[in-house]
């Protein structure tokens, strides 16, 4: 997707009718292809934008960057799921000032969790201290994004995240996770 700091032609064309794609999984590339199509829609004036989003998730780290980059977006932003927004895009979705879904989506909210963890880091206690404090952290930032965003308590975003909780798109305009469904 991502090469040499340029969007391909198909971006660039969406991009032209202020639509942005977060497809596939959520890595480095995907972090590079938003703030691209970002800072050229703000060249444009901030123009209202629609988030096109079907994902399995990835990076917490990274997705938790897409977030920011969307809420610091001046102009109106609105997500439209399609299939499915499971993990770190469901966090994203959390970004957009209107969230919607089609009716025969899904979005799933669960734990953080790292496959970086290597035998070396397992092997020693103060390295694997400090990467389960990492996560945590990465963890907390997610509940308190959840919490503000679906109005329930952070007891409720807990159990609901312990769950792995997959919701089709009733579930999840009832729990807060969208507006509306499409």
């Amino acid at each position: 997707m991502w090469k040499n700091d340029a969007l391909d032609d198909v971006q660039k064309d969406l991009l032209n009718h202020n639509i942005i794609v977060i497809g596939g999984d959520i890595d480095d590339d995907t972090a590079f292809y938003v703030r691209e199509s970002l800072i050229r829609l703000m060249g444009k004036g901030s123009p209202a934008v629609k988030i096109l989003i079907t994902s399995l998730g990835g990076l917490a780290s990274v997705g938790l960057d897409i977030y920011d980059m969307l809420t610091i977006y001046p102009g109106e932003t609105t997500a439209v799921v399609h299939a499915f927004a499971y993990s770190t895009a469901a966090v994203i979705l959390q970004a957009c000032k209107k969230r919607t879904a089609a009716r025969h989506s899904k979005i799933l909210i669960h734990h953080v969790s790292s496959s970086e963890v290597s035998l070396d880091i397992l092997r020693d206690s103060k390295r694997t201290a400090k990467e389960r404090e990492e996560l945590e952290k990465m963890q907390a930032r997610i509940y308190k994004i959840l919490c503000e965003k679906t109005k329930l308590s952070m007891a409720k975003i807990k159990k609901e995240c312990a769950r792995d909780r997959a919701m089709d798109a009733e579930e999840a305009l009832k729990f807060g996770l969208i507006d509306e469904i499409i």
